[in-house]
């Protein structure tokens, strides 16, 4: 390949972004790019990056920037890596992360936030471009960025689900990196993968109206047979009366036609076979779990619950 094909493969790969050194390589000057950004004809991004045109930038071109400005070894993590594997919601206004290796010399610019971390060999996705943090990783970041505990096991558990991460996966990055904060609450979130709570709802079920109700904990994903087919319901409550069902449906569930089709014939095989069958939403789950736990409370009676309703705080306000 000749030099100027070089060069024009680079920008391509690049998105017409490049350093100083690789500008001085072709021949250019100091003073030969300090009159073309004077002219705004070329915009400096970062100290020795530059975009080789005047407009606007798009987000791929801010990212590649990004990592140009590390001048080294550098991946792109936390809120940015979640965008770019689909599971965080793309913000603009966000500044670019970005994790490199431990002892890295520290520098700072606008719009970047950079962090370091030991375990930098292992964390990557191998030959992605660009260059990003696993999705397990990419979770586990996030959540040990979490202000407290609270918030670092609910960001652990939804977007380990969110991304489609398993509880041992999460489990092995813990044990690799043993993050200095919040292992125990990624502890309990990878506890809540593990028994088959599987969206922010089932969690905030689980701990505002079972837990906080002492009402006996359902069995999570319970398989069904439904025309022939299996299915599972999001919590069964078995009994020495029989069975009874609670189905968690978050927005949006019912958006097509199949899966509300299922969700009815799981509703008539619960009701051929006798056994309740309840559905719940955000709004009863999250606004009002004292009164879904007392209508909980009322469906297992008679199928041989007899323990005590628990007053939660809320019940005493």
């Amino acid at each position: 390949m000749d030099e100027f094909t070089a060069w024009r493969q680079l920008r391509k790969d690049q998105l017409d972004v490049v350093t100083r050194g690789q500008l001085l390589a072709r021949g250019f000057t100091d003073g030969a790019i300090r009159a073309q950004v004077d002219a705004d004809r070329w915009q400096r991004l970062h100290d020795g990056v530059y975009a080789l045109f005047s407009g606007p930038l798009s987000p791929e071109a801010h990212r590649v920037a990004a990592l140009l400005a590390c001048r080294g070894a550098a991946l792109l993590s936390h809120e940015t890596a979640g965008e770019l594997h689909g599971f965080i919601r793309p913000d603009p206004r966000r500044p670019i992360h970005l994790t490199v290796p431990y002892g890295t010399s520290a520098f700072r610019s606008e719009g970047l936030h950079v962090h370091r971390s030991r375990a930098f060999a292992h964390i990557g996705v191998v030959g992605a471009e660009p260059p990003l943090t696993s999705k397990v990783h990419t979770v586990l970041d996030l959540a040990v960025a979490a202000p407290d505990a609270s918030e670092a096991a609910r960001l652990a558990h939804q977007l380990a689900v969110d991304a489609g991460v398993r509880p041992l996966a999460l489990e092995q990055a813990v044990e690799l990196r043993r993050p200095p904060r919040h292992r125990r609450a990624i502890a309990d979130a990878v506890g809540l993968l593990r028994s088959g709570v599987l969206s922010e709802l089932e969690r905030r079920y689980l701990q505002d109206v079972e837990v906080a109700h002492g009402l006996p904990v359902g069995q999570r994903q319970a398989p069904v047979v439904v025309d022939g087919v299996d299915r599972y319901e999001d919590i069964a409550y078995d009994l020495p009366g029989g069975r009874a069902i609670v189905r968690l449906d978050g927005f949006g569930y019912h958006r097509d036609t199949f899966t509300a089709l299922t969700d009815r014939r799981r509703s008539v095989a619960a009701a051929v076979a006798g056994t309740p069958s309840i559905p719940y939403g955000w709004t009863e789950v999250t606004k009002l779990p004292c009164r879904t736990a007392r209508e909980v409370e009322t469906v297992l009676r008679p199928l041989g619950w007899n323990e005590q309703l628990l007053c939660c705080a809320r019940c005493r306000a």
